[in-house]
């Protein structure tokens, strides 16, 4: 995927590939790796070409993660020292090979301030992540494990595709556990439950969804 073809910066005038291409470089990260520190971040900001890039924060006492977000195509990283110019303590790894663009974070600052079409997709693409933010902290404090999957296999439904799942589908449990604020055993005994009801089936270790109307239904009888 070339930067200019991803569809979030579809509508952008051709000056502005010109700009960032110059001060900007293709990277690759290996899947398995953990690729960027709060150093590098706090230099370059990144938008995602291929791949799913994993954002997290972990417990050094208890070794407990917690899994903010999944990054993939057209998304960017990281908004947070962008905005304050602040290191940002989270973990990121590779679910997957990924290529991103990196540049030179004081350039998308400079844009922010000059380039009136960036804005109109950045600053919408901040209000998403604000909100996805606003609705991890309310799902992990108001609603039980079981009600927290349910949720987040409806989150990732891929709607050219109703039975399959976006971005999570081929996730081991302990990945899937981290979205959620639970430790794998958990997340093993629901999904072991939907299987037993239809609901979902796990083939070749990923997840298909077999009957999205029986998941709602119990969404709405909690």
């Amino acid at each position: 995927m070339k930067i200019e073809n991803l569809p979030i910066l579809s509508n952008l005038h051709s000056d502005f590939f010109t700009t960032i291409k110059q001060k900007g470089k293709i990277k690759e990260f290996i899947k398995g790796s953990y690729p960027l520190t709060s150093e590098d971040t706090l230099k370059y900001f990144y938008i995602i070409l291929e791949g799913r890039l994993k954002i997290s924060q972990i417990n050094p006492q208890n070794a407990k993660e917690q899994t903010i977000d999944i990054l993939t195509t057209g998304d960017m990283f990281d908004i947070i020292p962008l905005l304050d110019n602040k290191p940002h303590d989270v973990l990121t790894f590779a679910l997957d090979n990924c290529k991103v663009f990196e540049i030179e974070i004081d350039t998308i600052r400079d844009l922010i301030y000059t380039n009136p079409e960036f804005n109109k997709l950045f600053l919408p693409y901040i209000a998403k992540n604000l909100r996805h933010l606003e609705n991890l902290a309310v799902e992990l404090s108001l609603f039980d494990t079981s009600t927290r999957l349910i949720r987040l296999f409806l989150k990732n439904l891929d709607f050219k595709n109703s039975n399959k799942l976006k971005l999570i589908n081929d996730l081991p449990h302990e990945e899937i556990a981290s979205l959620i604020g639970t430790v794998r055993h958990v997340v093993n005994r629901h999904i072991q439950q939907l299987k037993k009801e239809g609901i979902l089936q796990v083939e070749r270790k990923k997840l298909i969804l077999k009957n999205i109307d029986a998941l709602l239904n119990k969404l709405q009888l909690k």
